[in-house]
């Protein structure tokens, strides 16, 4: 990827009215310090400071707030492979529009995009190597191992069309087994699942260290074994803390609430 050809992807997307965040290079994960589609933005000046600083960065695309669906296709599995299921879809008379804005994924699949305005899902292996997405996803000109994303015959977003009726409805019925996101969320929200979006949430300068110790502490209440709290504080450090703490510094606290937890145990 030409090191200026995200930056201006990112600013033409921006100006048509579309969220778009970074991903760090040669991956599809938000860089270090980074939320992903979270801090997705339109904003031009923080778009530029993005990518001038990094220009190797990799391009993401927000979908719920663009009304976007994503139908991804996936080949590179032979047992699950995206492009048979499409044809058992076909068999039974549900066709994506082929006029639709459509790219090629680094690894030789499909993304098929689509207008949609229902619940946000995000439904992996929906059918056989099928993804339906409408959270985020991975967008051209980025690539993987020197495979880029890449439109089909030249199209742009302007080429998107409506998702059929019969995919519109299949995420309606199937979304949560029927439920809506909230509904969802409300109903069966447990306390390990909030301690998981209070972790991916994260956390800026200021209270890093006091956070992280109570995400230790948390974790050692639900169960965790010592390795998992320590590989997960390690994680959530490089991933959500911004800036990040220095390995000593994830060391001391592990050590902090093990020493704690072990007491409680005796």
């Amino acid at each position: 990827m030409k090191e200026s050809a995200a930056l201006y992807t990112a600013i033409e997307l921006a100006e048509s009215g579309y969220d778009i965040y970074p991903l760090s290079a040669n991956t599809k994960t938000p860089p270090k310090g980074h939320h992903g589609y979270l801090e997705a933005t339109k904003d031009q000046n923080t778009i530029v400071d993005w990518f001038q600083s990094n220009p190797a960065y990799n391009l993401g695309l927000r979908l719920d707030t663009s009304h976007l669906l994503v139908v991804d296709v996936d080949i590179h599995d032979s047992t699950k492979n995206g492009k048979d299921s499409l044809f058992e879809l076909q068999r039974q008379g549900k066709t994506l529009p082929p006029d639709t804005y459509i790219e090629k994924t680094a690894s030789g699949g499909l993304h098929y995009f689509f207008k949609y305005t229902g619940d946000k899902v995000r439904k992996v292996n929906n059918w056989p190597g099928i993804d339906l997405l409408t959270d985020f996803t991975v967008i051209a000109p980025s690539e993987i191992d020197g495979a880029a994303y890449a439109p089909l015959d030249g199209r742009t977003l302007a080429d998107i069309q409506s998702a059929p009726n019969w995919l519109v409805d299949e995420l309606s019925t199937n979304n949560l087994n029927g439920a809506s996101e909230h509904a969802y969320t409300t109903r069966l929200k447990k306390y390990t699942g909030r301690l998981l979006d209070e972790m991916v949430q994260g956390v800026s300068t200021g209270d890093r260290n006091v956070w992280l110790t109570k995400m230790a502490g948390r974790m050692f209440s639900v169960g965790a074994d010592p390795k998992t709290v320590y590989n997960m504080l390690s994680v959530i450090n490089d991933s959500f803390v911004d800036p990040s703490l220095s390995s000593k510094e994830i060391n001391v606290i592990f050590q902090s609430i093990l020493k704690r937890e072990s007491k409680g145990v005796n």
